[in-house]
């Protein structure tokens, strides 16, 4: 055999393990798919899968507020342990300034002659029939706290636990006059359970839960 030959056969080898390679990555190489989402335009997947570290470190806030949150509510919840797994009535009164103090709304509630009893930081106001709604700081925690410097709010919260037995109508009517009356000397809005301006048609929505939770619990 020939050097010409030898060179040949070499070069015959080499190209048939060459396209032998080819034809294995072809037919038997992994395949990357890429799919596109054309609802979404190119700045919405590039944000999407390249995360900043300050947006991680958003995300880790906000999950650490709502662990607080939580935590907060709990907290919240134990000012009115005692009204626990019953039927609630709850009217906000809103300012945009902290205009409620804890000391003022002592001496407002002496002046003006309200039965009430102050549980540490929260109001119990008592009815002539011995019943008796909440007045409560109706932002976290829940309560006025001269330890932790907590002694004026923006948001106070009354809160009527309906009991089997008790005249759930007329505690709501004089939870109204109630809110009326404060509202006006502290120029502040009436809100509904839900923060929205409380309007007639509440007012008379909470009547009629107020009024069937009687008429279900009379015996």
């Amino acid at each position: 055999m020939t050097i010409n030959e030898i060179i040949i056969l070499l070069l015959g080898i080499a190209i048939s393990v060459t396209l032998l390679l080819i034809f294995r990555r072809i037919f038997f190489g992994k395949k990357t798919v890429i799919e596109i989402n054309k609802k979404v335009n190119s700045r919405e997947l590039f944000e999407s899968a390249q995360k900043s570290d300050d947006e991680l470190n958003i995300d880790s806030k906000i999950g650490q507020e709502s662990h607080d949150l939580i935590e907060d509510n709990v907290e919240y919840e134990s000012v009115f342990r005692e009204e626990e797994n019953t039927n609630l009535i709850t009217i906000h009164l809103e300012a945009e300034e902290h205009v409620f103090n804890y000391k003022e709304l002592l001496d407002y509630l002496d002046k003006s002659q309200t039965s009430y009893k102050d549980e540490g930081g929260w109001l119990k106001i008592f009815l002539e029939d011995s019943d008796h709604f909440m007045f409560v700081n109706g932002l976290n925690p829940g309560k006025f706290s001269e330890e932790e410097n907590i002694l004026s709010t923006s948001i106070m919260t009354i809160i009527y636990s309906m009991k089997p037995k008790g005249n759930s109508v007329n505690a709501l009517a004089e939870m109204i006059k109630f809110a009326e009356r404060i509202a006006k000397d502290f120029s502040t809005q009436i809100l509904d359970g839900d923060r929205n301006a409380l309007t007639q048609q509440m007012v008379e929505h909470y009547s009629q839960i107020a009024e069937e939770f009687d008429l279900n619990n009379i015996s």
